[in-house]
């Protein structure tokens, strides 16, 4: 046999350079019906996404590309990795090139699977070799897809990019999902800023500290549940949201904005003297410890003594401070009363110890008003991510019940300033109220009339009153003169540009503080009402 190794091996070369032209072939028919296939795939999950929302259309378009680029890459696999062993060759062979099983007799004479004589053998390889040699592979095997899977790949394509093309109604709830997940991360980040900002507040009780954070990090904990079920739902974040805000509540000591304002303004009247502005401006910027130790100073017995002079213009300024405290304060107001009324006795000791006192009590009074800044941060923070995340889902923001107004929906709610109204428009008295006319808050959607502004000046520029000559003192005209006409008509002022700087005021008030809950949206529909 070993004079038939020679002809077997090069009839083995013709078979491994056809079966390579084979597997090009092959691949041009497999490619496209595996990328038919992988858009199929996207197809029908396009489909799908008309029903449920599964996918964004841009997120569709890539995965159907990938499905397609998939299915050539398995198709290209088989064809190329699948063994073909020379005996398979040779009756593929045999079959597309007509060769009537002369491969195939000649490998299994090669291979000793068939006996033959020698010259038998011998004359069968040759026939083989001299078929091989006049075959036109060109002919017999051209690279050239397949027509069925190129149309299937178009039509398939083309449904894809007609179900991707038309407006989807699962659009908008992707979008809003979207959008609340990206709400609620952001909100995670605020919270745990809002955090650490109470980990690291001044002033704050340590039960009060714990309340804040147990509220804080439930609310964190529920958020980062929702997101990590992939739930992530508006109205679930919100009533997250809500609970903590409802918890935190408790917290708001009513007063504590009253005793602020009280320390601005005695900061403001202590701002003109020497001796006691670096109390004010202690005061001003918030530093009320500064402004304790400050005030703290003048009750200490070493250091360089006071003139008397200086004693009574310090004693002015702290009874400005008390009158200025006297409202929102009493304690401390008392206290610098003592102080003053002891400097003008130039009771030294007593001063002091009234000083001290008063000192004590701007300390207190700052960590009250600090304490409670924590707690309104902490509100505001959750009530504008509940807000956040109801705009971002499309919800209706969760709302209080307005005060004024009992569980069953009796009684509506009086606006400030409209207590004890009486039905029909009277007066508590029982006279008659004034019916609104075409004004600026009349409600009507006609034009705004312009506000009149009724300044006057003087030849230098000061203001001056306006009223009538020969008025008594209680400010009620006498004689039978009539009231003069307002002069000129350059004092009015169109009403958009009034409302256009309250409503910038309102708008920064409603951002930058923490209104109770669910009332921050009435607040801003009372305005948005008003708008020209």
């Amino acid at each position: 046999m070993n004079n038939f190794q020679s002809p077997i091996s090069d009839l083995q070369l013709y078979m491994r350079r056809w079966g390579l032209r084979l597997r090009l072939v092959e691949s041009l028919v497999w490619g496209p019906w595996g990328a038919a296939v992988g858009l199929g795939a996207g197809l029908s999950l396009a489909l799908a996404a008309r029903l449920w929302p599964l996918l964004r259309a841009r997120s569709l378009v890539g995965l159907a590309g990938l499905l397609a680029l998939i299915g050539v890459a398995v198709g290209l696999v088989v064809v190329w990795l699948r063994p073909r062993p020379l005996s398979r060759l040779a009756r593929i062979f045999d079959r597309r090139f007509g060769l009537a099983e002369r491969l195939t007799t000649a490998v299994e004479i090669g291979t000793g699977q068939l006996r033959a004589t020698r010259e038998m053998a011998g004359a069968q390889l040759a026939d083989a070799l001299d078929a091989a040699a006049r075959v036109d592979l060109a002919a017999t095997l051209p690279l050239r897809g397949s027509r069925r899977a190129s149309f299937a790949c178009g039509v398939l394509a083309a449904a894809l990019a007609l179900s991707l093309g038309l407006p989807n109604p699962q659009e908008d709830v992707l979008a809003r999902r979207a959008a609340v997940r990206a709400a609620v991360e952001e909100q995670i980040e605020d919270l745990e800023a809002a955090r650490e900002e109470v980990v690291q507040a001044e002033g704050l009780a340590e039960a009060e500290r714990e309340m804040l954070l147990q509220a804080l990090e439930e609310a964190i904990a529920a958020l980062k549940e929702d997101l990590g079920e992939g739930r992530a739902t508006p109205e679930e974040a919100v009533a997250a949201l809500s609970e903590a805000e409802q918890a935190l509540a408790g917290l708001q000591d009513p007063g504590a904005a009253g005793v602020q304002a009280g320390l601005e303004r005695a900061a403001g009247e202590m701002a003109d003297s020497e001796l006691t502005r670096d109390i004010a401006e202690a005061l001003a910027r918030g530093d009320y410890e500064a402004a304790a130790r400050a005030l703290a100073a003048y009750s200490v017995v070493t250091g360089e003594p006071l003139t008397r002079e200086q004693e009574l213009d310090l004693a002015r300024q702290l009874a400005e401070a008390a009158e200025a405290l006297a409202g929102s304060d009493p304690d401390l107001a008392e206290q610098l009363t003592q102080a003053v009324e002891a400097i003008e006795r130039s009771d030294v000791a007593e001063a002091r110890e009234a000083i001290r006192d008063a000192a004590q009590r701007v300390g207190e009074a700052g960590a009250l008003v600090q304490r409670q800044e924590a707690v309104e941060r902490a509100l505001a923070q959750l009530q504008e991510g509940r807000e956040q995340i109801a705009r971002a889902g499309n919800v209706e923001p969760a709302r209080g019940q307005p005060p004024g107004q009992g569980a069953g929906g009796g009684e509506a709610a009086q606006a400030p300033g409209q207590q004890g109204a009486a039905p029909g428009g009277q007066a508590p008295g029982g006279g008659q109220l004034a019916q609104p006319g075409h004004h600026e808050d009349a409600g009507t959607g006609a034009p705004y009339d312009e506000v009149y502004v009724p300044y006057r000046f003087d030849e230098e520029g000061a203001g001056v009153d306006v009223g009538r000559e020969g008025a008594e003192d209680d400010g009620v005209p006498v004689g039978d003169a009539p009231l003069p006409i307002p002069e000129g008509g350059q004092a009015n002022v169109p009403y958009r540009e009034v409302y256009a700087g309250y409503a910038a005021q309102a708008g920064a008030a409603l951002e930058g503080s923490y209104i109770p809950l669910g009332l921050k949206q009435y607040v801003r529909d009372y305005f948005s009402s008003l708008e020209p």
